[in-house]
């Protein structure tokens, strides 16, 4: 079984205008869409996009937890949220002019019941389950909640984390599964530029010399690079056309990695299935379909 945990879910609303948004100005959106959000809830939604069941954990509170749910049950996914009683599930606004402006909401007060909860739901995970641990620890929670998470399951659980570096960097020792930060964030976590694919490699390296088992490394349009257990390193080009909207793509480039190496126990045949995962959603609108995403990783040709 997978288990995906976001510590703080939310409810994105999308909203497209005519216009340049100015502050201080009166505005009619020409377009809007509302959409289960959180990186958890989008790696479960493209899971079950590419035939695999999950089950979403995480904390929900008020009329937009209640929304969140059900938004996310009406997509086929299981769900063990716990709800909590202060505040509400945070409502996320994202304004597409000529560029994008992103509001982030706050979310619900988290008490240490509600957290105890949440770990007796984790603790009943079972051996060579995956549990995906993602997205930043919001400043209601403690802020080392994810190692408490892995340090009460199984012996065996294949964990894996897409975090920042901030929330990564202590977990590394605790040897996860897989960790998948983007350039961006790996350039943040060692304090330095990689200019090309020979040092990003390097760093990928660096973190699997750190605990990490495999170290898959998001890089938008130029693919991505993917250091596995045995020390073996693939660059792989992205598939498919210009980015639409990214939002999604590094979620479902877990998803893309857990689905295929269910099937085939192949690190190398994941990595790239990742790949075509990540560039399906950046090209199209949303979480993209199974057939899109099997039409890019066919583009790719045999491994």
């Amino acid at each position: 079984m997978i288990y995906t945990v976001t510590s703080s879910p939310s409810l994105d609303l999308i909203v497209s205008l005519s216009s340049t948004l100015e502050s201080g100005g009166n505005f009619r959106a020409i377009e809007e869409e509302l959409r289960p959000g959180g990186k958890g809830i989008n790696i479960s939604i493209m899971l079950k996009n590419l035939g695999c069941n999950s089950t979403a954990l995480g904390f929900v509170a008020g009329f937009s937890g209640d929304e969140l749910m059900r938004m996310t049950m009406a997509s086929g996914i299981n769900t063990g949220f716990i709800r909590v009683r202060r505040g509400r599930t945070r409502i996320n606004i994202r304004i597409k002019d000529t560029k994008e402006t992103k509001i982030n909401g706050l979310g619900p007060t988290v008490t240490s019941d509600d957290i105890n909860y949440l770990i007796n739901k984790i603790k009943i995970i079972k051996e060579n389950d995956i549990l995906v641990l993602a997205g930043m620890v919001p400043p209601s929670l403690p802020q080392d909640i994810y190692r408490t998470f892995f340090e009460n399951i199984k012996a065996g659980t294949k964990v894996i984390i897409d975090t920042p570096p901030d929330v990564f960097a202590p977990l590394l020792e605790l040897k996860p599964f897989l960790v998948k930060p983007n350039l961006y964030e790996l350039q943040d976590f060692l304090q330095k530029e990689l200019s090309d694919n020979d040092k990003v490699i390097e760093a990928a390296r660096a973190i699997r010399d750190k605990g990490a088992q495999n170290v898959l490394v998001s890089m938008g349009k130029n693919g991505a690079v993917f250091v596995d257990c045995e020390d073996n390193a693939y660059v792989i080009a992205t598939p498919g056309g210009d980015a639409i909207d990214r939002t999604g793509a590094g979620d479902s480039m877990i998803a893309g990695f857990i689905s295929d190496y269910l099937e085939s126990a192949d690190l190398k045949s994941a990595a790239y299935m990742a790949v075509a995962t990540g560039a399906a959603t950046a090209t199209y609108k949303g979480i993209a379909p199974k057939e899109y995403v099997r039409e890019l990783r066919e583009c790719m040709g045999e491994i």
